[in-house]
């Protein structure tokens, strides 16, 4: 009995495929430079938009839409902290974290990140945005009939929420996509 179970033991070897460290450290490399690149596209944007409302706050004499700037400013600033709190940390092999489980690790940091985005991206801003649609609205009602001035500002507001609402899909639809490069890893395809 115990000879056929060895001799079937000895006799499967599709469950010892060997690990490719090359490719893994490629994955890895191609990973982090995507990492990177979108990283930096969101500092700068943060920055440019931070930028576009300063200039606002300064040349305004409203001081509903300088109150309402200086909340999307912080917003932004707050996104740019917690994105930089969620940038993928150095490997360093001398930790004694194995490639494989330092990359996966990586990779469900990354998938956590982008199933929250509501969370610690968007929502920073929100407050500031609804403050500077309803400082518009105020300043707007005084020039023209209230009902003009809402309107303009259910206009604008639409297409904000959309591109909101758009993030998040699109974030939510990455983080399933890394999730089956997570379920790749654990089946041992590379």
């Amino acid at each position: 009995m115990i000879d056929s179970i060895t001799t079937l033991w000895a006799q499967q070897h599709d469950d010892a495929v060997p690990f490719d460290a090359e490719a893994l450290a490629r994955a890895d490399r191609h990973f982090r430079r995507r990492i990177r690149r979108r990283d930096t596209i969101e500092y700068i944007a943060g920055l440019l938009a931070s930028g576009v409302f300063v200039n606002t706050a300064i040349q305004t004499p409203d001081w509903g839409i300088r109150i309402a700037s200086a909340a999307i400013i912080l917003g932004a600033l707050i996104v740019l902290c917690n994105l930089w709190r969620r940038r993928p940390p150095a490997h360093d092999g001398a930790l004694g974290a194995s490639s494989l489980a330092f990359h996966r690790a990586t990779l469900a940091a990354q998938r956590d990140a982008l199933a929250t985005v509501w969370r610690w991206y968007l929502a920073p801003v929100v407050p500031g945005m609804v403050l500077f649609l309803l400082a518009v609205l105020r300043a707007s009602a005084q020039h023209m009939p209230f009902w003009a001035a809402l309107l303009a500002i259910v206009g604008v507001a639409l297409p904000v929420v959309g591109i909101f609402w758009g993030i998040h899909r699109l974030n939510r639809a990455g983080a399933r996509r890394l999730q089956a490069m997570i379920d790749a890893l654990d089946r041992g395809d590379l």
